[in-house]
């Protein structure tokens, strides 16, 4: 298990989706969360735009991640070279897969990530080589998503996979292939996510979930072993508070102005 990672305790994550300054990260430490990862799977986000976050994020104390939008390497390596800690890979479905992840994004002996100098993760001091690598690679969290049923069957090889830090159930895109779109009380669902955490018991990584708001669920989970839970969406956090306002305050009445 990453020592990024305390297993005693929840890691709370909030996903940046609509974030484009630096007060974002410094608002998500405040609210007391843990971790932000800058989404660039369904936003307009720019690679520019979240290695500022990410850099901000650091600089407040968080763990900066970014999820990626496919398996490319070139989007992974540059994320983690511009700022990121981390990566989170969506779609991963086997060990070849998340093979290929930790060779991008780990260095040698682990994987086969290319070569940088000082860069934003090491704050920019001046060291040897080796040890801006030695400090990066100590700093790395690889995690890949779970959103698929033979993701869920493949769970155990790509938990054995060296490297690979976080595993983590993507609950739309699991439930909607399982033909179970939103239902995650469904026993199915359920045994999904039981069977990702017991493997990652066996295998000491962690087990995080993505996609649940509901507070008896997330409970149930974290009871079964998750230990890293994506709290949802800058937006959807905004929306939540803004309707809620607009509700309370559309009950104070208005009175008639006096006649003349």
């Amino acid at each position: 298990m990453t020592d990024r990672f305390d297993p005693s305790r929840l890691t709370l994550c909030l996903s940046l989706a609509q974030a484009r300054t630096a007060d974002y990260p410094l608002m998500a430490a405040a609210c007391g969360f843990d971790a932000i990862y800058v989404d660039l799977e369904h936003t307009s986000t720019s690679i520019e735009t979240a290695s500022m976050l990410c850099i901000a994020a650091a600089g407040a104390g968080l763990i900066p991640l970014v999820r990626v939008p496919s398996h490319a390497p070139e989007t992974m390596s540059r994320a983690l070279d511009t700022g990121a800690q981390g990566i989170i890979v969506p779609h991963v479905e086997s060990a070849a897969q998340a093979q290929h992840i930790v060779d991008v994004c780990r260095f040698r002996p682990i994987g086969k990530r290319s070569v940088i100098g000082p860069n934003a993760v090491n704050r920019y001091r001046s060291e040897p080589i080796t040890g801006v690598i030695g400090f990066c690679e100590a700093q790395t969290v690889v995690a890949v998503m779970l959103e698929s049923p033979r993701a869920i069957e493949s769970a155990k090889d790509i938990a054995a996979i060296p490297g690979v830090d976080l595993l983590i159930i993507g609950a739309f895109d699991l439930s909607e292939e399982m033909g179970l779109l939103c239902d995650f009380t469904h026993p199915q669902f359920r045994r999904a996510v039981s069977h990702m955490t017991e493997v990652c018991r066996i295998e000491g990584k962690t087990a995080g979930i993505a996609g649940i708001a509901d507070l008896g669920l997330l409970t149930d989970f974290v009871a079964a072993g998750v230990r890293f839970i994506s709290a949802g969406t800058e937006a959807g956090l905004f929306m939540d508070a803004a309707r809620a306002k607009q509700k309370a305050l559309r009950t104070i009445a208005v009175p008639a102005f006096p006649s003349t």
